[in-house]
């Protein structure tokens, strides 16, 4: 991983491709980014004049974060509160950014892997993008970062995150990356690799970037009764679950709901349990039930696609062949 930013991550069919207006991400009432329903999270963006070139919202995942791709060539944001706990890592391209909101103005030259945090509820005075052009990832986070926040229903939540810019971290510009790549191929885990991916971000943020000892927030990650592996009873629930919705889009957080925990708990739980992430044992649980079908000369592999939660057969196969090193045809014909 280049922490200076020296090697660019390409993004082929999106950031390079030609224009297409998608779907902006808004609060559904789902995502619990704390504003009203039909609320556009980077309406700063589409006023100031960036492109959108990518959002999870055409991808149909209604996950508890929410992912966009814009361009930003000359963006000249004025004055306005961040409605959403934010973070934005730069895929490709160079810019300047300068951007002020309490203390000193942020200037810096943003380049792929360069990353920013905009915590929900500070007040920004301005926000400069310009002298190049800029392939940028945002995203926008749950109001409570997945449970690990006590965040009272009538009052605002203060993540106590830093409005800080420019700084690189390996671990944050990985995450990024493999977000950005789940935005342009299907995978067999579904949605479940997106919030798995922003819990580990979330995790992140809590840990190294608070405007305050980290330890601030150590009782929203340990819980007595939850610090170990998940028990019996309610690891057969959700492995039970997750055979029941095999041909489903689920979420992480239905999963934590089905095991009574919160997301950040049940995440740590489950693979003390069985070894494996959430999103990778329902990986698993996937390419072993398009196994099983591929013996049915009955079923074409668009029907297996199909039932096991693909969008198509093309997008099966390449899931199917980065898990076993085969296509699907070629696993039914050696079986």
């Amino acid at each position: 991983m280049c922490c200076g930013g020296e090697e660019e991550f390409r993004m082929t069919n999106v950031a390079h491709s030609q224009y297409i207006a998608p779907n902006p991400a808004r609060e559904t009432g789902f995502l619990g980014t704390g504003n009203q329903a039909g609320v556009m999270l980077g309406s700063k963006y589409e006023l100031g004049g960036s492109k959108l070139l990518a959002s999870s919202v055409d991808r149909g995942w209604r996950s508890t974060v929410t992912a966009e791709v814009r361009r930003h060539e000359d963006l000249h944001c004025t004055a306005f509160v961040q409605q959403v706990n934010e973070v934005i890592i730069a895929l490709s391209g160079s810019a300047k950014i300068r951007r002020r909101a309490d203390g000193p103005e942020q200037k810096f030259l943003s380049r792929p892997g360069s990353a920013c945090i905009c915590p929900r509820g500070v007040a920004v005075k301005y926000l400069h993008i310009h002298s190049g052009s800029l392939d940028m990832l945002h995203l926008y986070l749950p109001q409570n970062l997945f449970g690990n926040l006590e965040c009272p229903d009538d009052s605002p939540a203060d993540s106590g995150l830093m409005y800080t810019g420019g700084f690189y971290d390996p671990l944050v510009q990985h995450i990024g990356l493999a977000i950005a790549e789940e935005l342009q191929a299907e995978n067999a885990a579904g949605r479940i690799v997106l919030d798995s991916l922003a819990l580990a971000l979330a995790a992140r943020m809590l840990q190294h970037y608070t405007r305050q000892n980290p330890k601030k927030f150590s009782g929203s990650f340990i819980d007595g009764k939850t610090a170990g592996a998940l028990d019996r009873a309610r690891l057969n629930r959700v492995l039970e679950f997750m055979y029941q919705n095999l041909g489903a889009d689920i979420a992480l957080e239905e999963l934590a709901s089905v095991a009574c925990l919160s997301v950040y708990h049940f995440a740590r739980a489950f693979k003390m349990a069985t070894g494996s992430a959430p999103f990778q044992y329902f990986t698993d649980l996937r390419v072993s039930r398009a196994k099983v079908l591929l013996t049915d000369p009955n079923m074409t592999v668009e029907d297996i696609a199909f039932a096991i939660g693909f969008s198509s057969g093309t997008n099966f196969a390449r899931a199917f062949k980065k898990s076993v090193g085969v296509s699907p045809t070629q696993y039914r014909n050696a079986h």
